[in-house]
């Protein structure tokens, strides 16, 4: 078991190292990636600045030719050519100065172009006005008194400086890009270097591990023998040992039922014949003589009715018959015309819900239902006692209920009822030996089933058992084999 622990703690331990390296290289190698696509847009965004000043040119030369060629010939359609290409102008002057948003030199440079190019662009349009309204003297005129070259000069020299700053970035960024990426190759080559190293090691601690697990498998397998061995001779001993303890239960049950019929046959005589004595020398004894006799008569009888009792507690799980399907109504038909003068004596009203059809033994079944419905009108209350016997459904069982509304039963007592001997009153209270919750425990348990007390609605007790039904596909094999038995037995 160590072993196995150390292995998994080996395993566990190398797995959770080679993860945590993959994490830590999977982490720097997203690190490294992300600067270098940042560094390289940051590359790519100067390249494309430098193509927009380059544009910003293009488009001011564009309109100046678009002019010249205006002022030769008016009739040529120069100046559309010219307002496409102040257009453009204005267009490609606002992107820049979106795209240069971060540079404040570059901000500052756009600034002051900004009214050159204007100015430019203006004098443009007037030598082009006069053009179109002085003639050509006019346009010589306003070409004279201009100061175009000096404003181109000083646009070519702005652009000029924007273009040496993006070209001083672009440097810059470059080297930035270029670090970036050997940082990113010797992130992923020192993470595959680590993450075969850890594979190496996992792989020698695997294959010397195998080795170790092949050799306790093989002193696990000559233990296994030995113990299935053992195990053998045990199961051997304990079967032996299983055949003497039923052997000795048999002679046991054999010495009960010939003790106690030995033992009633004194007792039958020691009552007979005090019963004699008591008749034959009724004048002759005094009052206590005869109590003392009384005393006699009654002990010799409890002594009887307790042995008759322990001999019916002993013959459920030994002298039962086969459990076939049996009506429940029935066995209670039975119960109450047996009980009819204890019934009648007492006043007691015993009602009924319809009751199933069960697998069980006829005269236990009969025994359960008589014990719990004697009871329920021994310990009766004050006023009339009430009986109601119900049934309901519990799963594969049924659950059979016999509700009183007698003196009841502390919760405590709930187990200690059915104990053998148990009684929570003394016999001048009530009569009884107190084995009939016992025997009615033995019953239920013999049929696959439980019993247990509840506390009454009204106030009494409700004892419930519990009991296989007929229907069930279970009870029809164990009724298949009842009947075999049955037969058999015939």
């Amino acid at each position: 078991m160590g072993q196995v622990l150390n292995f998994k703690s080996k395993l566990v331990g190398g797995v959770a190292a080679a993860l945590a390296v993959l994490l830590v290289v999977a982490a720097a190698s997203y690190i490294s990636l992300a600067h270098n696509i940042d560094d390289r847009q940051w590359v790519t965004h100067t390249y494309v600045v430098l193509e927009k000043l380059d544009e910003l040119h293009a488009s001011i030369i564009d309109a100046e030719t678009a002019t010249r060629n205006y002022l030769a010939n008016p009739d040529d359609p120069s100046i559309s050519e010219f307002e496409k290409g102040r257009e453009r102008a204005d267009r490609i002057f606002k992107e820049l100065r979106a795209m240069t948003v971060d540079n404040a030199t570059q901000q500052r440079a756009l600034a002051a172009l900004a009214p050159l190019i204007e100015g430019r662009m203006t004098e443009l349009q007037e030598r082009m006005k006069a053009r179109r309204e002085g003639g050509p003297a006019a346009a010589l005129a306003a070409i004279q008194a201009s100061s175009g070259k000096g404003l181109m000069n000083q646009i070519r020299q702005g652009i000029v400086n924007m273009r040496s700053e993006e070209n001083r970035l672009l440097v810059l960024r470059s080297g930035m890009l270029e670090a970036s990426s050997r940082k990113t190759r010797v992130v992923i080559v020192i993470g595959e270097s680590l993450g075969f190293f850890f594979l190496f090691l996992a792989g020698m601690v695997i294959n010397r591990e195998m080795k170790q697990r092949a050799l306790a498998e093989e002193e696990v397998r000559g233990l296994n023998a030995e113990l299935e061995r053992k195990v053998n001779e045990r199961t051997t001993e304990l079967a032996n040992r299983a055949k003497e303890l039923e052997r000795s239960n048999l002679e046991l049950q054999q010495f009960a039922y010939v003790a106690s019929h030995d033992l009633q046959e004194p007792l039958r005589t020691i009552s007979s014949f005090t019963q004699l004595l008591a008749k034959r020398y009724q004048d002759k004894l005094d009052e206590k003589a005869h109590e003392f006799i009384q005393f006699a008569v009654d002990g010799s009888k409890r002594m009887q009715t307790l042995i008759d009792d322990l001999l019916t507690f002993s013959r459920v799980g030994t002298q039962g018959k086969p459990l076939v399907p049996l009506k429940c109504d029935a066995a209670v038909d039975r119960v109450l015309k047996s009980l009819r003068a204890t019934i009648e004596a007492s006043g007691a009203v015993i009602t009924r819900d319809a009751l199933p059809v069960v697998l069980a033994d006829e005269s236990q079944l009969c025994q359960l239902f008589q014990n719990l419905v004697a009871n329920a009108v021994k310990f009766r209350g004050l006023g009339v006692p009430k009986i109601h016997i119900s049934a309901e459904r519990d799963g594969a069982l049924w659950k059979i209920a016999v509700r009183d509304n007698g003196i009841g039963i502390a919760t405590e007592h709930n187990e200690r009822i059915f104990v053998i001997f148990q009684r929570l009153h003394t016999k001048t209270q009530y009569p009884g030996t107190g084995i009939g919750l016992a025997i009615c425990k033995k019953i239920a348990e013999r049929h696959g089933g439980r019993i247990w007390v509840e506390p009454s609605p009204e106030g009494g007790s409700t004892f419930c058992f519990t009991i296989e039904g007929a229907e069930s596909e279970k009870a029809g094999e164990r009724t298949r084999h009842g009947l075999r038995l049955s037969a058999s037995a015939s």
